[in-house]
């Protein structure tokens, strides 16, 4: 056997002698949190690198030990915005150790760069905007129409989370018929970004006039998902106007740029809201009171019209009843002057008949010495052939009737 021969010990101190002297020491090591953990006090996680698909193309394992973890926690608050979560990207400093039982490298975490960390945060929401202005998606979600009166509307957020109802409380308080859908979603930490990307999904299907994402206030790192790439892309691209409410007094989220309508909070998102639709509702207001005032003027103005048209007829009318009284009572005269020259010429006509009537007078013809004979049928005796031997006559005399019987006829 050629070599040097060692047993695991020594090759293992020999492997943990050369990295300290390739070193020197403690490191400062950049990379991503990955599966982060407590335990006894300790924090572990590895640190990662990814590739442009997300993929772990290196890892190294983390340990920040309790001895360590106070001066450590100390530097993330004063900076007020960073925290070890999973995903965040960070700059830490230690030395490489072997552990020799464990038979495994590992980074004993004893210092950190938090500036590290919000410039990274501030390097990724610039490549992001560059990315969406490249392909013309900062201005899409915006140029989409609004419905003129959008009050069926989905609310994405934590549910029970003070962004949740501190939105609701200003619909609830503007009296509107809201139709409200609520989306349960996280809004921060590992895996946000996907939650909240499918709700927009759920959002869109359900065919609502307007999207409100919103949450409450927190760090930069707190609102780090609405800077990430697929929500900005889920936003821009949606079907259906978004409306954020984020809670930062300061920063402006790539969510923000890409949202069809941008709110500092999420009641100021409601707000906005509110202001649409109860514009809508002035207008409508507006217009009926000058309907109304129109109505009032024209039945002011036809009503006048009315009125001069009633003096007009009434006019009129008495002056044609004043003319055809005249033409009545003219008229009236002359046919009593007519109806008197033909009574007076028929009372003359009728005197006439009467004396030629009375000429012919039956009784005054039986006063003469006339008289008239008829059968007990009544029927006049003109000819003799008009009675038979046996026919009761019965002859009417100026005094009275004289009754006999035919006993020949010739």
């Amino acid at each position: 056997m050629s070599g040097v021969n060692y047993t695991v010990t020594e090759l293992m101190t020999a492997t943990a002698d050369a990295i300290k002297a390739r070193l020197g020491g403690a490191v400062w090591v950049d990379g991503e949190i990955s599966g982060a953990r407590e335990s006894r006090g300790h924090f572990y996680f590895d640190l990662v690198d990814r590739d442009e698909k997300g993929a772990v193309t290196a890892k190294v394992p983390v340990a920040l030990w309790s001895r360590a973890r106070p001066k450590v926690e100390q530097k993330l608050q004063s900076a007020g915005a960073v925290r070890l979560e999973e995903g965040v990207k960070v700059r830490i400093r230690g030395p490489l150790e072997l552990w020799l039982a464990g038979g495994r490298l590992q980074l004993s975490m004893q210092d950190i760069d938090p500036a590290f960390t919000l410039e990274a945060l501030e390097s990724e929401r610039e490549r992001v905007l560059a990315v969406l202005r490249a392909e013309n998606l900062i201005d899409r979600n915006r140029s989409l129409a609004l419905a003129p009166m959008p009050l069926h509307i989905a609310l994405i957020t934590a549910d029970e989370s003070a962004a949740q109802a501190d939105f609701m409380h200003s619909l609830i308080e503007s009296r509107l018929p809201w139709r409200v859908e609520f989306i349960d979603s996280k809004v921060q930490g590992a895996g946000a970004e996907r939650t909240i990307t499918a709700a927009l999904r759920t959002a869109q299907r359900n065919k609502v006039d307007v999207i409100a994402l919103v949450r409450g206030g927190g760090s930069r790192l707190d609102l780090a998902v609405f800077d990430h790439e697929v929500v900005a892309r889920a936003i821009a691209t949606s079907s259906v106007p978004v409306f954020t409410g984020i809670g930062h007094e300061i920063d402006t989220s790539v969510a923000d740029v890409v949202a069809h309508c941008a709110n500092k909070t999420p009641t100021a998102c409601a707000e906005a809201l509110v202001d649409i639709a109860m514009e809508v509702v002035t207008r409508g207001e507006t217009a009926w009171g000058d309907i109304a005032e129109i109505v009032s003027t024209t039945l002011d103005v036809e009503r006048e019209r009315l009125a001069r048209s009633a003096r007009h007829a009434a006019l009129g009318a008495r002056t044609r009843l004043t003319v055809e009284r005249h033409r009545l009572t003219s008229t009236t005269s002359r046919l009593n002057r007519s109806l008197e020259t033909t009574m007076k010429s028929e009372k003359q006509s009728l005197d006439v008949f009467t004396a030629r009537l009375s000429a012919v007078d039956p009784v005054r013809t039986l006063a003469r010495g006339w008289s008239i004979t008829r059968t007990e049928r009544g029927t006049v005796v003109r000819r003799s052939t008009d009675v038979s031997p046996g026919d009761t006559l019965v002859t009417t005399v100026s005094d009275g009737t004289i009754t006999s019987t035919a006993t020949a006829t010739d």
